[in-house]
């Protein structure tokens, strides 16, 4: 699925823009290990990854919690679209996002310098850059981003999805949460790259997004004109609020599919339906605003996603199907109190 097809071009600087880049990342999504909506300061707690560190909270439209980024050092192989292997050094940076109390989503990303510094410089010098990784060799930013979307990688190349899955397992079984699980659900991968900074046709950013499975995504986005932050810089923040965004919403479709499907709505037993969906109208109904963190300047890549696969065209689909079965629930409840009670008319058998 897809909303433009990504030319394979190469990256040229825009006049007075920032210079081209690379952002790859990966994102955890699933439901917190708690039976309830996690209060505002168990959030706090639960985030606290860097004591002295804020964590920062909105709560419009949505409670929104994001933790401070932890700093991983890495020394490693990434793979390239022609199959090769090239090395890197540097850092990544690791964050946990609790959104409406209930979900819990855990990235880990970095930017890819690809001009090649030839050799390996002191560890000091990749330290004072976080969140960032230098290729050894020079490469092209394209062959990188396919290289990282491919999901097939072999052993020691880099693998930011194995530092977020440690750091969702971390947090699931901290004593902040009660370990009760209130509906059954699978974790999604969204792994992603996005180059910015192109000297490209429209200044318009584009997508593709792919299903790989039942739980794995891949997502390359092109951002021609990147947004900025106040000093100039390219505002990576903003790249990850789309790419959350989209990790978040897709998550939820996805799970609440499922539970429709494992429900059995055609199976004419109301009672296990509306027992099987009653967990997903609490804890996910309330979830769905797509786009409602996105930046302005990325907002074409979420209307993009709404005109094809058309996400929140399936999610009222799916919403639709749950209010429906819950309509004819009560419909036969009413019908059940209704009926007229004939155990003692007169030709009734009455047993003693």
């Amino acid at each position: 699925m897809r909303t433009e097809v990504l030319p394979d071009q190469p990256p040229a600087a825009l006049p007075g823009g920032p210079e081209p880049g690379l952002a790859v990342g990966e994102i955890r999504t699933g439901l917190l290990r708690n039976s309830r909506t996690l209060p505002h300061g168990a959030v706090a707690e639960l985030l606290n990854l860097l004591p002295g560190e804020p964590v920062r909270r909105s709560e419009r439209p949505i409670a929104h919690a994001l933790s401070p980024d932890v700093v991983n050092g890495v020394d490693c192989q990434i793979a390239t679209k022609s199959g090769g292997r090239m090395r890197a050094v540097g850092t990544i940076l690791t964050h946990a996002v609790i959104v409406g109390g209930r979900v819990l989503q855990t990235s880990s990303y970095t930017t890819i310098a690809s001009h090649g510094s030839q050799r390996r410089l002191p560890w000091s010098h990749y330290t004072a850059r976080p969140g960032r990784i230098e290729t050894i060799a020079r490469a092209g930013l394209a062959d990188l981003a396919a290289g990282y979307l491919a999901l097939d990688q072999e052993p020691g190349c880099l693998d930011l999805g194995s530092v977020s899955e440690r750091l969702a397992r971390r947090l699931q079984s901290s004593a902040v949460l009660d370990g009760h699980q209130p509906l059954r659900f699978q974790w999604t991968r969204l792994r992603w790259a996005a180059r910015y900074g192109l000297d490209d046709d429209t200044a318009e950013p584009s997508a593709q997004f792919e299903l790989v499975d039942d739980t794995v995504r891949a997502l390359s986005l092109r951002i021609p004109r990147p947004p900025a932050t106040p000093g100039g810089a390219v505002d990576l923040g903003a790249i990850l609020e789309l790419c959350r965004d989209l990790a978040l919403h897709d998550w939820v479709l996805t799970t609440l599919t499922r539970r429709i499907e494992r429900a059995d709505p055609g199976s004419g037993d109301r009672r296990r339906t509306t027992a099987e969906l009653s967990p997903a109208i609490d804890h996910l109904l309330p979830l769905w605003m797509p786009g409602a963190r996105v930046a302005d300047e990325l907002s074409a890549v979420w209307e993009g996603f709404e005109r094809r696969p058309g996400f929140t065209r399936q999610w009222e689909a799916a919403v639709s199907r749950v209010r429906d079965q819950l309509a004819l629930h009560t419909l036969q409840l009413l019908a059940n109190l209704s009926a007229p009670d004939t155990s003692g008319e007169i030709g009734s058998k009455i047993e003693f």
